[in-house]
């Protein structure tokens, strides 16, 4: 279920890596993707691509967190999102699933059609574009009729454009977040080593990321079954 995916973009190093894993040489393509991201940008082929090398080398944590980069970019594309799964499934701390009624289910693929930015934007021009027909309306009486029409549904549209911003912005309360890269970490109640140990978490694991001012330590929100806040060493996560 993992094989390459193509793309279509002239760059040299893109069809290499193409060429390595086809070959089975998955840790030459991992290093051909990092070079290919490094010098063309990230897109979803290329992140995809490199989540499949990094799990065929035995590395699920950077497996997720290239899938988790490419579902950034278009996060309705299943089959980065089954990758993402089946990574997942066999990572040892597992991801609490919470029963989610349908309906929140239904908005939450509805909102990530989009990222937040996208959906603030086109809130804001369809907020604008109302404004424009109620003024036509109020002043127009030919075009009053069809004018409230239009107003009525770019109300509509900025109402959803917003809910839909919020709702994604609800679910890490705007902080970034990481995939932890050791295959084991020990969260600290504070940024020493000699502090008071909390639990432990496990590579492959997507933490909030609720503070990372300091140079050699992060302050997360991990669960892995257990909701845990605490500090982890900066170098054992990388952020998505």
């Amino acid at each position: 279920p993992f094989a390459a995916v193509a793309q279509v973009n002239g760059g040299y190093t893109k069809e290499d890596g193409d060429k390595a894993y086809a070959e089975s040489r998955f840790a030459d393509a991992v290093t051909i993707y990092e070079g290919a991201i490094a010098e063309l940008g990230g897109s979803l082929p290329l992140y995809y691509n490199l989540g499949n090398a990094y799990y065929r080398t035995n590395q699920p944590g950077k497996a997720i967190l290239n899938y988790e980069r490419a579902l950034r970019i278009n996060p309705l594309d299943e089959d980065t999102r089954s990758n993402l799964e089946f990574v997942q499934s066999t990572i040892v701390d597992k991801i609490p699933q919470d029963e989610i009624p349908f309906f929140k289910e239904w908005a939450d693929r509805f909102s990530s059609m989009l990222s937040k930015d996208n959906w603030g934007t086109m809130g804001i021009a369809a907020f604008a574009a109302m404004l424009v027909m109620l003024f036509i309306a109020f002043f127009k009486s030919s075009l009053r009729k069809v004018s409230l029409v239009i107003a009525v549904i770019l109300f509509v549209i900025t109402a959803v454009a917003n809910i839909s911003a919020f709702n994604i912005d609800s679910k890490t309360d705007g902080m970034p977040e990481g995939v932890i890269l050791d295959e084991m970490v020990v969260v600290k109640s504070s940024p020493d080593s000699y502090r008071t140990e909390l639990t432990k978490i496990h590579e492959g694991l997507k933490v909030v990321i609720i503070d990372d001012t300091l140079a050699d330590w992060v302050k997360i929100e991990a669960n892995n079954g257990n909701r845990v806040v605490g500090w982890v060493k900066a170098k054992s996560l990388e952020q998505i």
